[in-house]
């Protein structure tokens, strides 16, 4: 197994963040030493649709506008759930999530 150091951000966050599940996605986050865009995880199980699945990374992308710059690992893996809800549905669901974390946006 890899130290902690030579771990990819991504595997950094989703084994050693912090975990918040929703109806519909989980937040993994944690805190790191430099600035680190955040992950969206859409399978292409939860829709074939490549349209579908850009739509929401796109929904959840300007969700975390104002988390962007700090130095907080995101990955957020969507599933089955998330394709009933509307955007305004999903908005205040999804900060919720990321406002439960011990540390809170600049």
């Amino acid at each position: 197994m890899a130290s902690p150091a030579r771990l990819d951000p991504l595997d950094l966050v989703m084994r050693r963040g912090i975990r918040v599940s929703r109806p519909g996605f989980t937040v993994y986050a944690k805190r790191l030493t430099e600035s680190y865009r955040p992950r969206i995880v859409v399978s292409g199980k939860l829709d074939k649709r490549a349209t579908v699945r850009n739509r929401l990374r796109r929904q959840i992308r300007s969700i975390l506008v104002p988390y962007l710059g700090d130095t907080i690992g995101i990955v957020i893996v969507c599933r089955p759930e998330i394709l009933t809800m509307t955007f305004s549905e999903l908005k205040p669901r999804l900060i919720a999530a990321l406002e439960t974390f011990p540390w809170k946006r600049s």
